[in-house]
């Protein structure tokens, strides 16, 4: 299948402390385990801030590195132009618990449907709130938590990115962007040991898990 990866490590690490991508995790770096994985499916694109792309080049000679932009999705435009092949797919350096269990299931499913990704059920209740109080309860049945990597065919969402980005519309991710101009997603079952690490607490959990 004619694939590229997009990692994006573009993030500077203020509310962490430091950059998290490139946090110590059992004896190697956070974005290590993400590139070990996506390695094994085709070519790999790293997004990352200008300081770090030396170090990214010399550590990952085989990859592709790119400069991020202002915004997450600056940085995933840049990724996805720098990219080939049919479809992309879109992950973010800091969930390094990904397998190739995972990614083998999302491909499957985009070359059906065209955008894929994956997602966990909530597993707990969850409520809407207004000015610090609950007013209403979701139906969890209903409800998926998002993560990456997510997939796409590369030329549709690259158009996407186009007109979001000239329009200045900001998404939360890969998958609203589809959402907004070509409609459903293919949710794929997740992992719950597919944190995303925003915490040092995380980084501690997912040492335990990966350990």
């Amino acid at each position: 299948m004619n694939l590229t990866s997009v990692i994006v490590a573009a993030g500077s690490g203020k509310r962490f402390g430091s950059k998290k991508q490139f946090e110590p995790l059992n004896g190697k770096l956070v974005i290590d385990y993400s590139v070990e994985v996506l390695s094994d499916f085709g070519k790999i694109v790293i997004v990352a801030r200008r300081e770090d792309m030396d170090f990214l080049s010399d550590r990952f000679n085989f990859a592709r590195i790119v400069e991020g932009g202002k915004e997450r999705m600056h940085s995933v435009y840049n990724g996805v132009l720098a990219s080939d092949g049919e479809f992309v797919l879109i992950h973010d350096a800091a969930r390094p618990a990904i397998d190739n269990d995972m990614v083998r299931r999302l491909i499957l499913a985009v070359r059906d449907f065209d955008a894929a990704i994956l997602a966990i059920k909530a597993y707990e209740t969850l409520k809407l709130s207004e000015d610090g109080f609950s007013v209403d309860t979701l139906n969890r049945e209903r409800v998926y938590i998002s993560q990456t990597p997510q997939a796409f065919k590369r030329d549709r969402l690259l158009e996407a990115l186009k007109r979001a980005l000239a329009m200045n519309e900001v998404f939360t991710d890969e998958a609203a962007l589809w959402e907004r101009y070509y409609g459903r997603v293919k949710i794929v079952e997740g992992s719950r040991k597919n944190i995303k690490i925003t915490t040092k607490d995380d980084l501690r959990i997912v040492g335990c898990l990966l350990g």
